[in-house]
């Protein structure tokens, strides 16, 4: 299976009567593989009547539902390029990517008024409904396999045109064939061992290739079940998990912060016993897991009915997880496991396993995946030897970036994708991911300092809900050298439910004792107490291109 159709034809035969998709919560609208298979042809016929022919492409934007899925495959049935839009960017940022791609758009009825707004004057976009073509009355197909549509489809042809979101640089069209990304649902099934009674509860967004790949593609692959929780609370989800029985979700590291919050705070409302109780247990779970046994599942058997009682394990993905957030969950007995990966790669690179994890790293590369260092600090950094840019070279990596040779050139070396990221592989081939290139900060030394090692550090403070360190150059500093700066957003929570101004020498000091055992280079030389939420993407990566912009409105002080 070297395509999306045939992955698609292989799970509707496979697994036709079996539920594949589920909207809602509770009494949520079914799809078995059987109707997604003949929903996806249907509507592949209605886009091929359309004008929509191999090779064209479709924007689509549509919020997650089962209705996501049938338009994902029937764009590929058609033989068309799939380009997912981000129902949270606004119309404006929508209109850049529309206006350099001028796709047809496909849009379901509640994004329609973002549609509108964002292809408003925009002569030669064909805008359609998705609820509209689904209602329209069948065609000869709409209960047959997928085969007769989708024969056209090579693995080397288009399949999704993804555009990034310009965290350190704009915006670029990130071209992945199908081979790219049958090749990394196959290897992500192997590897993560998803199996047929699995069911998963969608989180995070479709139109990132993270959930379309790895929460939709893979477990439709290995004929598991997925859901649609219909809001993000995290309530909703935990409810959705509960009643579906979840086994696995995919999640970012700030959603596993808010599954630990919403534990912590039912903990905290307990009487001082079960507060006591919970104490022990963790501590328990903590020394056994150490000696190589588990007791999580069985001394926290409340927690895990809470999620559903059935939940194997959450893969976290799209930054750093923190070492500490990922022992509380591993101590639960709900392993959240660390994973890397980047679209130009489909996404998914390493991952740890359930029975093959190590807490700090990301895993070891996925079958058929290659990852090797490129040195780029032979001083040595303080970090480790062997530390350089990571680079990756498999059958999921991209095609090239869209009509930009010259970043391509610049990314693809030799068969070799230059990631940007900085990392190191240890003697068990586990891989640690230490930074990004553009985020390493130069100090007066000349010893380069990755931002990422010292914001887990700040990050477990109790008081600093959200860190953002970065190099700074302040107006008030012979040297012209970067200075490391730390920006934190206070936990209210921990400091009486309200940030005062007060607190601000009380979270300096706890920044202060986090650093300590940091080399004296990489300790933040200033300070600030960042106003509100810092920028994020969408997939929760700070915007630090941003933070930048805004630093003007912020006082840095020394720490």
């Amino acid at each position: 299976m070297e395509t999306i159709p045939q992955i698609l034809e292989h799970s509707v035969r496979t697994f036709a009567d079996r539920t594949a998709l589920v909207g809602g919560q509770a009494g949520g609208e079914a799809y078995t593989y059987r109707r997604l298979g003949a929903a996806a042809v249907a509507l592949a016929e209605r886009l091929i009547a359309r004008s929509v022919r191999k090779g064209t492409h479709v924007a689509f934007l549509c919020e997650n539902r089962p209705e996501w899925a049938v338009g994902y495959f029937a764009v590929h049935l058609a033989g068309a390029v799939l380009v997912p839009l981000d129902g949270h960017l606004t119309a404006a940022e929508l209109r850049a990517i529309l206006h350099r791609d001028r796709a047809p758009l496909l849009s379901s009825r509640p994004c329609m008024a973002l549609a509108g707004e964002a292809t408003d004057g925009m002569a030669g976009i064909e805008l359609a409904v998705l609820e509209d073509l689904l209602a329209a009355p069948p065609g000869r197909a709409a209960e047959a396999a997928p085969t007769p549509v989708g024969r056209e489809v090579l693995p080397a042809d288009t399949a999704v045109i993804t555009f990034t979101s310009g965290t350190t640089s704009d915006s670029k069209g990130i071209v992945l064939t199908h081979r790219n990304i049958a090749s990394n649902a196959a290897a992500s099934a192997r590897k993560m061992d998803i199996r047929a009674d699995d069911r998963l509860v969608s989180i995070l967004p479709l139109s990132h290739l993270f959930e379309q790949t790895g929460g939709m593609l893979t477990p439709l692959l290995c004929g598991a079940s997925v859901a649609y929780p219909g809001s993000l609370n995290p309530r909703a989800v935990i409810e959705t998990m509960s009643h579906t029985r979840a086994t696995l979700a995919l999640v970012v590291p700030a959603v596993a912060r808010l599954f630990r919050k919403r534990i912590l705070s039912e903990v905290q409302s307990a009487p001082a016993w079960r507060r006591g109780l919970f104490r022990a247990g963790m501590a328990a779970s903590r020394l056994a897991r150490r000696a190589g046994a588990t007791l999580g599942r069985r001394l926290f058997a409340e927690v895990h009915e809470a999620f559903g009682g059935h939940v194997r394990f959450f893969v976290s993905g799209g930054g750093p997880l923190d070492d500490e957030l990922a022992a509380f969950f591993m101590d639960l007995g709900l392993p959240v496991l660390q994973g890397y990966g980047l679209v130009e790669a489909a996404p998914v690179v390493a991952c740890n396993t359930v029975d093959d994890h190590v807490i700090g790293s990301v895993g070891r590369p996925l079958p058929g995946v290659e990852v090797r260092i490129d040195p780029v600090d032979s001083a040595g950094d303080g970090v480790g030897d062997g530390v350089g840019e990571i680079l990756i070279r498999g059958p999921n990596v991209m095609a090239g970036y869209y009509r930009n040779a010259e970043a391509t050139a610049e990314t693809l070396q030799d068969g070799w994708l230059r990631t940007g990221d900085i990392g190191r592989i240890d003697r068990r081939g586990y891989l640690y991911v230490v930074g990004r290139i553009k985020d390493v900060i130069v100090g007066e030394s000349g010893k380069n300092v990755y931002p990422a090692e010292i914001e887990q550090r700040i990050g477990e403070c109790p008081c600093v809900r959200e860190v953002c360190v970065l190099g700074v150059r302040p107006d008030n500093e012979a040297d012209p050298s970067e200075q490391v700066a730390a920006l934190v957003v206070p936990n209210e929570e921990t400091l009486g439910g309200k940030y005062l101004p007060q607190h601000e020498e009380a979270i300096r000091r706890e920044v202060r004792k986090a650093c300590i055992h940091l080399a004296g280079y990489k300790r933040p030389r200033y300070f600030a107490v960042w106003p509100g939420e810092l920028p994020r993407t969408t997939t929760m990566k700070v915007k630090k291109h941003q933070v930048r912009k805004d630093l003007r409105a912020v006082r840095l002080k020394r720490l």
